[in-house]
Formats: structure tokens, sequence, C-alpha cells
């Protein structure tokens, strides 16, 4: 696209378009076959440098190529809905520790459970192939049916007929889910001995299967609620209604959502304080005793929220950055307070009684789906804790130099040490597989366009998915990751690759919503459909195509953003 050339008498020139000066074909011929002559000399594929003059080409260096690109993939239509989600929950490669703990036990392998106990094979399997033992892509799988799909129709009309999710906290499953959690949580991972130390990973993964088996029998009955009301609503025309009466789900998101917002309404009332939440400084907010008192009892109640993805153990939770969650009120802070309520003002409308009783009963399937998640993740964060401490004894031992190298080893090759000082091979592990990590810094899991494919834009900066209608314009704010929730200003449209429940507050400041990967069943579009603003789904290239502080227009109808100054009358 541009040639830069030396002029005579110095400095250069570019030419671009049709003064551009092409390569013949024999030339090109030329150097593909150089280049594979390189790369079988070297056994190897290389970085090449070369020189095309007087009608030779010339190899001028070559040395291995690092970083190559994941081979082509051929994705079809399930693999692109599979990925469009799975590239909502992976901001960045996972770690050995999280592929032998929290991928296969977590949310995954949660999912993974209930998909196969309807006959659904091969959902989440293998996806996340290691080379070096270092995850290499992201091959979104392409699920199938056993015969076990036969019967699940039955399977799922029974257990919606046996368990109400209006009732599952009173389950004896979750109740001892609960006090096993509050059991493991109040250990002092300090002082156990390495014996016991080395156990308390197991214990914490140990926690996840009664919230798998919770999830398959509750959903069946969650997903009847939607489908019965959703019908309900068609037959009386009122169909539009049925994202605002879900989003009237009471569930603890929304909870922590209010209590968020009861915070930011004393930052925005005391001037000294919130210069110390602008601060981001949690030590400074110390000095406020009544505000410090409840923000550490938020804490102590949500602390356990992921900051960036449930799917993975390596981020820290809220709780242990609490500096995140001060840029959460920041933004809320810096504006006027949101006005509640707006749900009920949809089930308002409703008259009859036996379609006011379906949404009641959606919206304890919606709380059920919500709040499982909302639990489910509490074993997250005392497994980091363990991990880490594991990682701090073995720096005590001088086999690694930082407690988070253990992010880069395995959770059997952990336990299979009789105590911290027998760790000597790890050193060598670590090291290789933290300079393989390097070398795919600049690869990504999958490039977005193979599950979003490209289509024509026109005169769009990116388009995607219309998942929640309407227009607004403001200035893009890029946010890609949670250490700049802060930067996003009240009428910013956010920019952002992925969201997920911990980012919802910052719904309530934005104009509208772009996000690179999702599709309109994703969790930035249902909050965007609650908040009333647009939102496009699934660009794939949006948070590095539009420019930081660009105001744009948001088309959230036909899902196309565009320069404000060349918006369509």
């Amino acid at each position: 696209e541009v040639v830069i050339k030396s002029v005579a008498g110095g400095g250069v020139a570019e030419q671009t378009g049709a003064a551009v000066e092409r390569l013949p074909d024999r030339v090109l011929a030329e150097l593909a076959m150089l280049g594979t002559q390189v790369a079988e000399h070297f056994g190897r594929p290389q970085d090449i440098e070369w020189a095309y003059a007087a009608g030779r080409v010339l190899l001028l260096q070559a040395r291995p190529m690092t970083a190559l690109p994941p081979p082509p993939l051929q994705l079809n239509r399930r693999q692109r809905k599979i990925g469009s989600v799975l590239l909502e929950y992976l901001p960045y490669r996972p770690y050995p520790i999280d592929m032998s703990t929290w991928v296969p036990h977590g949310p995954v392998g949660m999912m993974a459970a209930v998909t196969g106990a309807y006959g659904i094979r091969g959902a989440y399997d293998g996806f996340l192939p290691e080379v070096d033992g270092v995850v290499d892509r992201l091959v979104p799988p392409s699920p199938r049916l056993s015969l076990g799909a036969l019967q699940a129709p039955f399977k799922l009309f029974d257990r919606a007929r046996r368990y109400d999710p209006a009732r599952w906290t009173e389950d004896p499953r979750f109740i001892r889910f609960r006090a096993d959690v509050r059991e493991l949580a109040a250990l002092d991972l300090a002082k156990l001995p390495w014996s016991q130390l080395i156990r308390v990973p197991r214990r914490a993964l140990g926690l996840v299967s009664p919230v798998a088996d919770l999830r398959i029998d509750y959903l069946p009955a969650t997903g009847l609620a939607l489908v019965r009301l959703l019908i309900a609503l068609k037959l009386t025309g009122r169909e539009g209604l049925l994202g605002d009466l879900i989003a009237g789900a009471p569930t603890r998101t929304a909870d922590a959502n209010r209590a968020l917002a009861a915070l930011a309404d004393q930052v925005r009332a005391d001037p000294p304080l919130k210069a110390a939440v602008d601060d981001l400084d949690p030590a400074k907010v110390a000095g406020f005793p009544e505000f410090h008192a409840e923000f550490t009892a938020f804490l102590a109640e949500y602390g356990h929220r992921e900051t960036e993805t449930p799917v993975l153990v390596t981020p820290p939770s809220w709780g242990e950055s609490p500096e995140t969650v001060l840029g959460l009120i920041k933004v809320l802070a810096d504006g006027e307070p949101s006005p509640d309520g707006h749900e009920d003002r949809a089930l308002a409308q409703l008259r009859s009684p036996r379609i006011r009783r379906l949404v009641q009963r959606a919206r304890a399937g919606v709380a059920f789906r919500e709040d499982s998640h909302f639990y489910f993740t509490m074993p997250q964060p005392i497994l980091r804790r363990s991990l880490l401490e594991i990682g701090r004894r073995l720096v005590g031992a001088g086999m690694l130099d930082d407690p988070e190298q253990v992010f880069h080893l395995r959770l059997e090759e952990l336990e299979a040490l009789a105590d911290p000082a027998a760790g000597e091979r790890l050193r060598g592990l670590v090291a290789a597989r933290s300079a393989r990590r390097e070398e795919l810094a600049g690869v990504r899991l999958i490039d977005p366009n193979l599950v979003f494919p490209r289509e024509d834009r026109g005169d769009a900066l990116v388009s995607g998915t219309p998942a929640s209608g309407g227009r607004a314009t403001g200035p893009a704010r890029i946010i890609r990751e949670p250490a700049e929730f802060s930067r996003l200003n009240s009428g910013d449209v956010l920019v952002c690759r992925y969201t997920n429940p911990s980012w919802t507050p910052l719904f309530q400041r934005a104009a509208a919503v772009v996000v690179d990967s999702g599709g309109s069943g994703s969790h930035a579009a249902i909050v965007a459909r609650e908040y009333g603003i647009p939102a496009v789904m699934g660009t794939a290239d949006g948070t590095s195509t539009i420019t930081d502080g660009l105001t744009i227009t948001v088309d959230g109808d036909t899902g196309r953003v565009v320069p404000a100054n060349s918006e369509e009358s």
C-alpha cells in the first residue's frame, strides 16, 4: 500500500496507490520459493530480509521466526457461535496453572457437565491446545449430539417439574456449599504446613461440583419459564417488554450495583473523600472511617467477584484489587445519581395476573442463573490465594524468584513436591514456559475475524451485530482492562474487547457500548438493553480500529459505528 524510496540528493519519498511500483510476478514467485528453501535449510520458519535490485532477488538476512500466528482455521457456524462466547471469557492466554485448575473445574467445566448431562458431547473439549506446556491457540469446539440427547427432553421436563428456581437457596447442597466455602476461606494459609497447604487447591476445586449439579437440576425450569413468558407476551402483542421485564430480576449483581451506587453517593457529597477516591488509593480512603468501614464491608460481601474473567484463576478478584472497585465508584460518582425502578414500570403495564405470575417465575429463573454464578466463583479467590502462598514458599526455598511464577506450573507438578526445597526442576520449567509465552505475546489466541467475518463496512469504522437499539454519539473511550475503569466519563462510548458482570456499573455512565466479541445474547448486550443504550457486538477489531477520544456515532439498530462528522442524515 505504501512504498518508501530514496530520492536523489538525500531523503525519502512515499509512493501510494497507482504510483506504487509493483514487483513482477516472477519476482514474487522467486521470493516465495526462497522463503520455502530458507525454512527447509534451517528446519523452522525464518524471518528473512531481502532486496530486489538490478533485476535480482538478494537474501540479506535470516533469523528464526518467533511468535508465529497459529495455523489457519476453517470454522463452521457452530464453532463461530461458540467462539464468540469464548472470546468474551479469554481476554489473554491462560497460564499452565489455569489449564490444570480453574479451566477444567470452573465455569467451563461446569458448562461441560451441564451440556453433557443432556446428551451434548465435545462442547468444550480440547479448545485450548497446548504446545510445550503453553496454550498455543483457541480452537472453538464443534459439539455433537449423542444417543443421550434422545432422552434430553424427558430429563428437562422432569427436572423443570421437580426443581423450582425460586427455592434453590433452600437446597441442602447449596447450604453445604456455603458452609464448606466459609470453612476453607477461614484457613490461615501462611500457618499451614506444606503437607496441608498443597492440598488446599484440590479442596477449593472440589467445592465446585455441587453448584454444577444445581445448575443441571434448576436450569430447565428457568428455560421453560422464559419460553412460557415469551409466548404469552407474543400472544398479547407485548413481546417488546421481555427485556425490561427480565431485567427486573432481583440478583446479587443488582445488589452489588446498588451498594456501589450508595458508596458513590457518599463520595459525590464529600469533596475531600472524592479526591481520595479519584486517586484510586485504598490507603487514602482509609482516612475516612465511615466510608472505609462500608467499603470494607462491600469487599467482604462482593470481593470474590472477578475483575477480568470467571474462567481463569490467575487474575485477581475485587477483594485482591480494591483499586478496581474504587475505579467503579469514581465512574459512578462523576455523574448524577442513576434513576432506579425502570424495570417495574414495564411490569406495571401488564394487567393479567397470569402473565404477571409468568414474569415472576421467569425472574426467579434469571436470578438463579445469575446468582448461581455469583456463588459459584466464591472458591476462585481461595484457590488463587493458596497458589500464591505455594509460590511464596517456593520463593523462600530459592526455587522461584517471584510468587506469581507459580502460574507457569501445573497443579500436578506442585503436588508432586514433598516440600518446597524439592522443586529444583521447576525453575527450568518456569524459564522455558515463560520464554514461550513471551514469544507468543503478540499473537492472538484466534483471529477475531474468523469468528466475526468482515462485511462491507462502507463508511463505517467498524460494524457488528446490532444488539441494543437506538443511536448515540459521544467520545470513544477504549477500556482494555479493569485498571482503566476510571477513564470512562459520563457520556463516553465504552469500547472494549469483552465485558463481564463486574463491568455492569460502567453501563450506567456510557452513552453506548461497542465490543470486539460477543453477540446479542452476551452480557454486554443484555445489560445495554437493560439500561436502554445502543450496543454493537462482535466488531472483531473495534478496540484497535477506533481511536480513543474520537467522537463517534453508534447505531444499535444497524450495527454500524461511524465518525460523528460523517454521520448519515
